[in-house]
């Protein structure tokens, strides 16, 4: 590791040996060549402004920094640390990125990550929100509040071969938010439907499909006459049943102290 010296690094060329004797000026050249040889290397920057020239370079050995002088010759940019593989870079063939990566906020036409189609990638929407963009059209926003689909964008179910699916959306209007919580478990009653409690809160229980009857009549109640699975009463409900009604052997009905149910 070598970086030429000078007496007046301010006013005098460290590159540049004045005059003297054969002794003084090959001691100079040489250690001109062995400071090239070796990128300039030495602790801290060089200084002086007679020895700064644009584009020159140098390793700072205190960091291990290897850094160029910028075009103008006002500053010194970081090139890379020499004590690292690929200067402590990530190669373009992949590897593991240890610090935190930080991308420009982008927009839906030009997302700030895209992977070839410029139109179609991530970009930043909004405080703690990432964007999905196709085509220059935003369909997706991550958050904290979860996943917004735009637009009226579907989500899919694909069939086992992808050829075909299902799909859910929202209508195309909206008045307010509405937020529909699942139920904690499976069905208890095969043939039971998912019903709100008109806020927003599904539950498992009988589709009411309402008074029955010919044509546009909705004059006849229908029920069932044996009861073949074990039922309760819902806490703080009572109910009806048109008679008679039958109770499968082993099977039980509970009605709750606070509840009746009353068969006519």
């Amino acid at each position: 590791m070598a970086r030429v010296n000078s007496t007046g690094k301010e006013s005098s060329s460290n590159f540049s040996p004045d005059n003297g004797t054969g002794l003084a000026v090959r001691t100079a050249i040489k250690d001109i060549f062995e400071s090239l040889r070796t990128v300039n290397s030495a602790a801290g920057d060089p200084s002086g402004s007679a020895n700064l020239a644009a584009y020159q370079l140098h390793i700072n050995t205190d960091t291990n920094k290897l850094k160029i002088r910028n075009a103008a010759n006002s500053d010194f940019v970081e090139l890379g640390d020499v004590s690292q593989t690929n200067f402590g870079f990530l190669p373009t063939s992949g590897g593991t990125l240890t610090g935190v990566l930080t991308g420009s906020t982008g927009s839906n036409s030009a997302p700030s990550l895209n992977f070839g189609d410029s139109g179609t990638g991530l970009f930043k929407t909004g405080t703690n929100q990432i964007g999905l963009t196709f085509a220059g059209s935003e369909k997706i926003i991550l958050d904290q509040n979860g996943v917004t689909l735009q637009a009226q964008s579907d989500i899919r179910f694909a069939d086992s071969d992808s050829s075909n699916y299902i799909a859910l959306q929202a209508p195309a209007t909206v008045s307010s938010n509405v937020t529909l919580t699942l139920p904690a478990t499976d069905s208890p009653v095969n043939g039971y439907a998912l019903i709100s409690n008109g806020s927003g809160q599904l539950s498992w229980g009988e589709a009411g499909g309402g008074a029955e009857g010919g044509g546009n009549d909705e004059i006849f109640w229908e029920n069932d006459q044996i009861i073949t699975s074990n039922y309760s009463i819902t806490n703080g409900k009572n109910a009806g049943s048109f008679g008679p009604i039958t109770i499968q052997s082993g099977v039980t009905v509970t009605v709750g102290s606070g509840e009746t149910w009353t068969v006519v």
